[in-house]
């Protein structure tokens, strides 16, 4: 107990001296990883190491990282410190020590370990914290237990997160992990959040993460070949290739070619899937590469020009319009001179998540304090799902681009499914608890004939949904008109326009059984209706009537019978007695 005392108060020394001396440190990642049995199962081969290596690669030089791995305690894989050379291979070697045997998983003490330090002022500091789980907050058998851990990982561990200033990018490696838990601590601090289809892409989702964190500055990669110009300082090549294709080959425009084998002073690493190599002042011209990758594959540089973008945040509503902004700098600032700009072409790529790509050209502004800002505002509804965007710089001699992710989803989840009889809907809706308080929803639904009409629709709750059954009667389109309000987890009260969701309809006709032909002097049962429409039916009501009056009538015929009959015999009696019979 006293040593692991002594090791976190070393480790809080560590952070306070590093602070003190670096607050011109760019970046300050902290890795958390999940390191529990049941990793054995979704990530049998050890994916993680091989993911870690690439991270390790690609944090730039001069930040700070650490690495903490977690089941029931929390121990640092990796100590937290100052990145170059020999901060690189102390992470290999503690990626190397990742394993699968402990137990429960403690989240909770996971973060509040990996943000040691986060309690004092940033600096120029930008501060990512990477987790990594297949997992639910679980520290006991007990659910109470595990339940007041997980809201004090929403509550106390997200407020120190956000006062911090800390960007979350959470993974998930399971559908079995507390999503709504993971996402809230992505969008509450504006990161990211991803489930892993399977852990042999850990290591793209490890690079996605430091792309969306650090935005680096890429150049172009067509044909497998690429122009380096003289600006570039250094460049780091990511090939993405399979594991059973052969080793990357690089050849510069007028030297030997490079390779792991002969690096010729490049520093290389590789790893299941991929082949990392940063080339120091790389020779000016057009470059080749030997080796089969896939599209994922990228080109980072260093260089005194650079490209800043903004305006495309990590979430986003269908109906949120991108106000996107381009800039070029150089070592001197932001380049604002005409006869520069004007052989530069600004452009703006939009990957829909059907993959299909729309380019857009953005235009210099007419403000002349914002003099060479760039512009282009996408107003598009996006579709539900996570959209690329690729921001480029191209002049005469060097093109300079960034990509962004924007997941798009609507804080209030919403479908319509088609029941077994034509024409006859289910709608359901309720409240995404990484945005919305699940409970409070209040709904206002309109249903819209072909014909223009509009009722409303009342729903009811059934389980987490607000649920109502729609049944058309008109050939169209039928719409469902939705708004609702709900409060958020700050507990501010949302009114929300979600639009209009388009039901096909379907005409019905009165099946044959059900028709009655209408003779003269009769009257059909629908004429025998209440023309007010208050459901009284009239006909069975005759009916009884006169069912009740024919009964009086024979019951009356027979007492009259009767009596009659018992006269006429009294009648026969004193007639007898008179002739003495």
């Amino acid at each position: 107990m006293r040593q692991r005392i002594c090791t976190y108060l070393l480790i809080i020394l560590a952070v306070t001296h590093a602070s003190a001396r670096g607050e011109e440190a760019g970046y300050d990642f902290r890795i958390v990883i999940d390191v529990t049995d049941s990793m054995k199962q979704n990530d049998p081969q050890d994916r993680r190491v091989a993911a870690l290596k690439l991270l390790n690669g690609l944090i730039p030089s001069g930040s700070q990282a650490g690495v903490w791995t977690f089941g029931r305690y929390v121990d640092m894989a990796v100590k937290w410190g100052r990145v170059d050379d020999g901060w690189r291979k102390q992470a290999d070697l503690g990626a190397a020590r990742i394993n699968s045997s402990a137990e429960l998983t403690n989240i909770e003490n996971a973060l509040a370990r990996a943000s040691v330090g986060w309690e004092r002022a940033a600096g120029k500091s930008r501060r990512i914290l990477l987790l990594l789980t297949d997992g639910k907050v679980d520290i006991s058998v007990d659910p109470d237990k595990n339940e007041k851990s997980r809201a004090r990982v929403l509550s106390e561990n997200l407020a120190a997160l956000k006062k911090a200033a800390v960007q979350v990018h959470s993974i998930a490696l399971s559908n079995a992990t507390d999503e709504v838990l993971l996402k809230r601590l992505a969008v509450e601090t504006g990161g990211s959040f991803t489930l892993a289809q399977s852990a042999d892409e850990l290591h793209k989702l490890f690079y996605r993460v430091f792309e969306r964190a650090v935005h680096p500055d890429m150049i172009a990669l067509q044909d497998k070949q690429f122009q380096v110009d003289p600006g570039i300082s250094e460049m780091t090549l990511l090939i993405f290739r399979g594991d059973a294709n052969p080793p990357t080959i690089l050849i510069p425009p007028d030297s030997p070619a490079i390779s792991e084998i002969k690096p010729r002073g490049a520093r290389w690493r590789s790893g299941a899937g991929f082949d990392l190599v940063t080339v120091a002042r790389p020779e000016p011209g057009s470059w080749r590469i030997d080796a089969e990758m896939d599209a994922d594959s990228r080109i980072l540089v260093v260089s005194d020009l650079r490209l800043a973008v903004d305006g495309i945040p990590a979430f986003g509503e269908p109906e949120d319009v991108l106000s996107v902004a381009a800039e070029l700098f150089d070592r001197d600032g932001k380049i604002r001179k005409n006869s520069y700009l004007r052989f530069v072409d600004f452009s703006l790529t939009h990957i829909d998540v059907d993959g299909s790509a729309t380019n857009h050209a953005l235009t210099h502004t007419s403000l002349r304090e914002d003099k060479g800002r760039f512009l282009h505002e996408l107003a598009a509804e996006l579709s539900e799902g996570t959209h690329g965007f690729v921001v480029s710089a191209t002049g005469r001699s060097f093109n300079r681009s960034k990509r962004f992710e924007m997941q798009v989803q609507r804080p209030i989840e919403i479908v319509v499914d088609t029941l077994k009889k034509p024409g006859v809907y289910e709608l359901r809706l309720r409240a995404r608890a990484e945005y919305l308080k699940p409970h409070g929803l209040v709904a206002e639904v309109e249903i819209e004939a072909p014909d223009g009409l509009r009722e409303s629709l009342r729903l009811e709750p059934s389980l987490d949904w607000l649920r109502a059954r729609v049944e058309t009667s008109q050939d169209g389109i039928y719409r469902a008109h939705v708004r609702v309000s709900a409060q958020n987890h700050a507990r501010e009260i949302h009114d929300i326009d979600l639009g209009s969701f388009p039901m096909q309809g379907v005409r019905r006709e009165i099946p044959a059984a059900q028709q009655v032909d209408i003779v003269p002097g009769t009257t059909s049962a629908a004429a025998s209706q209440s023309p007010t429409g208050d459901g009284v039916d009239w006909r069975r009501i005759g009916i009884v009537v006169v069912g009740i009056n024919v009964t009086l009538i024979l019951l009356g015929l027979t007492v009259w019978l009767v009596f009659r009959r018992n006269r006429a015999d009294d009648e026969f009696a004193i007639e007898d007695e008179e002739f003495g019979i």
